[in-house]
């Protein structure tokens, strides 16, 4: 393959060594290409270090939503009744809930969406971002012109909520990719192609090509 970060890797020729692709294989061919191209794939052993690269900082940003969410937001020591949000008026505890499962919905379906031309997931993606950013600024507007809170507290509220959506948004992006990288494997295994920095493999070789034309 040329294009991309793939450069000369290539996969196996189907047609030359016996291996005829399906009727669905040419679109998984197309999308295993784009993801290997995106990912800076060179070699099959590559992308089981990217799988084990992407897992393993996605659990560390699991563990870490987890017991964050533990220790800042479920026991932040303010009352999370108090200058409830505008919108369907949930309280902070709701709010930190909305803001992340918004959150990681929102990164695996631009993900998901970047690599598949998905135009549903991109406008449900950009809408639980723009809730999101309402629910992270709310308590800061309302620390500063409201009653109910103090400035400092809702400048502490709007950054742990902060915090949580950057922690969630990186952590769908890492689980994501990992999953990518997994069905590219699975699809390449299954398919008996192997690729090589010198385009060598065990069947021969197939260019992007052949697959896109």
């Amino acid at each position: 393959m040329s294009q991309g970060g793939v450069d000369d890797s290539h996969p196996t020729n189907p047609e030359a060594d016996g291996y005829v692709a399906g009727p669905g294989d040419e679109h998984s061919l197309r999308l295993a290409f784009r993801l290997m191209s995106r990912f800076g794939v060179k070699s099959s052993d590559e992308i089981y270090d990217l799988i084990n690269k992407k897992g393993y900082y996605g659990g560390i940003l699991i563990a870490s939503i987890i017991l964050g969410w533990w220790g800042l937001i479920s026991e932040g020591g303010d009352d999370a009744a108090l200058a409830t949000s505008f919108l369907f008026e949930l309280n902070y505890l709701q709010m930190a809930i909305s803001v992340g499962l918004f959150g990681f919905l929102s990164s695996g379906l631009t993900s998901t969406a970047k690599e598949k031309g998905q135009l549903m997931n991109s406008l449900l993606s950009g809408a639980m971002l723009i809730v999101c950013g309402f629910f992270v600024v709310e308590p800061l507007f309302y620390g500063l012109t409201g009653d109910e809170i103090t400035t400092q507290t809702g400048f502490w509220r709007s950054s742990r909520l902060l915090g949580l959506f950057i922690g969630v948004t990186f952590c769908a992006k890492f689980l994501v990719e990992a999953w990518h990288l997994y069905w590219v494997r699975k699809f390449l295994e299954s398919r008996g192609i192997i690729i090589t920095d010198n385009t060598a493999s065990e069947q021969g070789t197939l260019f992007e090509g052949d697959v896109m034309e």
